[in-house]
């Protein structure tokens, strides 16, 4: 991503400019350092146990469509 000065915020819009709601936040967890962490302490510790996934995807506000 190019380095965006606080004054130039046109390209940033541009590459967001796309985006629903839902892509948005999904670049800003994408890009969340925190975030990134806790994901990758959640799959070291918890590859199969769905506990542990739920209990990730509620500290983020996370929710997946549901299964027909």
């Amino acid at each position: 991503m190019p380095t965006i000065r606080p004054w130039d915020a046109a390209p940033l819009r541009r590459a967001y400019a796309g985006l629903d709601p839902a892509g948005l936040a999904q670049e800003w967890l994408r890009h969340n350092p925190a975030y990134r962490r806790d994901h990758a302490a959640t799959i070291r510790t918890s590859k199969v146990d769905a506990e542990a996934w739920r209990t990730f995807a509620r500290r983020w506000g996370l929710r997946f469509p549901c299964r027909p």
